[in-house]
C-alpha cells in the first residue's frame, strides 16, 4: 500500500507539472514555447504608453465636468484596457487590440452594446477608429458610438472625440481633454 501512495503522489506531481508548464509557457503562432512580450502595430505600441490614470473634463448636458481614465496593458502586451468614469455607473471598458497587424478595439458602452471599430487612419500625433460592426445594436436604428480619436498634444496630454450616432446619422461629439495624472 505504502508503494502505490508513493506511486500515485509520483503520477500526479508530473502530471501536475506537465500541466503547469504548458500554462506557463504556451506554444506561439509558430508552435514554439517561447512567450516574449507582443509586440504589436505602431498604434497599439502607442497606446501602450498611456498606461497609468489620467485626468479631465468633458461638457455633459451643457455642464463641465471633471472624467478619469486608466490605461493598462495586459494579456502579455497583446492588449490595452481603457476604463473610463473608473468606479461610477457610467463606468465604461474598450479594449484595443491588433487584428491582422491593424488597430482594432471594441467599445463596451453604458448603452448596453459593444461596438467594434477598426483604424480608419493614423499618424505620430493622432489615432482615428470608425465603426465596422457591433453587437447588441442595430446601427440604422439605434444610438451607439460610431467612432472615436486621439489627438496627442504631447507625452502627458490628449484629447479624445467619441461621436455617437442615432438612426445612421451623428447625433453627438464629446471631446475629453486628458492630462496624465501625476503619481
Amino acid at each position: 500500500m505504502r508503494y502505490l501512495s508513493g506511486i500515485a503522489i509520483l503520477t500526479v506531481l508530473l502530471f501536475s507539472s506537465v500541466v503547469i508548464s504548458a500554462y506557463a509557457d504556451p506554444p506561439n503562432d509558430k508552435g514554439d514555447h517561447h512567450m516574449g512580450p507582443v509586440t504589436g502595430s505602431k498604434e497599439l505600441e502607442k497606446l501602450k504608453t498611456l498606461a497609468g490614470t489620467w485626468r479631465g473634463t468633458t461638457v455633459m448636458e451643457g455642464k463641465e465636468m471633471p472624467v478619469t481614465v486608466t490605461y493598462k496593458t495586459s494579456s502579455n502586451g497583446s492588449i490595452v484596457v481603457e476604463t473610463l468614469f473608473p468606479g461610477t455607473p457610467h463606468e465604461m471598458v474598450s479594449v484595443y487590440y491588433d487584428q491582422n497587424g491593424k488597430l482594432g478595439m471594441t467599445h463596451y458602452c453604458a448603452l448596453n452594446n459593444q461596438p467594434h471599430m477598426t483604424m480608419d487612419k493614423s499618424s505620430d500625433s493622432e489615432i482615428d477608429l470608425v465603426f465596422a460592426n457591433g453587437t447588441n445594436l442595430d446601427p440604422a436604428k439605434g444610438l451607439y458610438m460610431h467612432d472615436v480619436s486621439f489627438d496627442f498634444k504631447d507625452d502627458n496630454s490628449m484629447v479624445q472625440k467619441w461621436t455617437l450616432f442615432e438612426n445612421g446619422k451623428e447625433k453627438d461629439v464629446s471631446t475629453f481633454t486628458f492630462t496624465r495624472a501625476k503619481q
